[in-house]
């Protein structure tokens, strides 16, 4: 759909249906704006000479047309870091690498025109569990460990 249709299809809209449609697009873009935060938050985390890219950059995937794709290569560079990061602390995890690949492959598919409908509910159920993951590793690399010693 074009932005021009989607205005008009917005100025067509009446009363209740058109604020509860407001609602729920801003809603939707609350959401994105606080998981975008998770996925920065989580890449500053991770130590800047194993960061593939600064914690920034995620907010590229606001921009039209150009945002889905930065954000799905956003999401597997911050796994690689994540990886590294994990390994040289010792920790388990892969750094949710398989979830990060099964989101962007889903949101990939729901580009495609006649997968739509099929996908969406996978690829927000994948999001959504990649937004877990990515705050759990957040806090697991956030916190300090002290070592104590008489």
């Amino acid at each position: 759909m074009k932005p021009e249709e989607l205005l008009d299809n917005l100025k067509n809209l009446s009363g209740p249906i058109f604020w509860s449609t407001l609602a729920i697009l801003l809603a939707a873009l609350l959401t994105n704006l606080l998981y975008y935060r998770t996925l920065a938050r989580t890449m500053q985390t991770i130590a800047p000479e194993r960061r593939p890219c600064p914690p920034i950059l995620v907010w590229a995937s606001l921009l039209p047309l150009i945002g889905i794709l930065w954000f799905m290569v956003y999401i597997v560079l911050l796994s690689i870091g994540l990886q590294r990061e994990l390994r040289a602390r010792q920790l388990p995890g892969n750094g949710a690498l398989g979830i990060t690949l099964g989101t962007v492959t889903l949101f990939a598919l729901f580009l495609v025109p006649g997968y739509r409908l099929y996908v969406v509910l996978p690829a927000m159920l994948f999001w959504g569990m990649h937004w877990h993951r990515m705050a759990r590793y957040r806090k697991l690399l956030a916190e300090r460990v002290y070592l104590l010693v008489d």
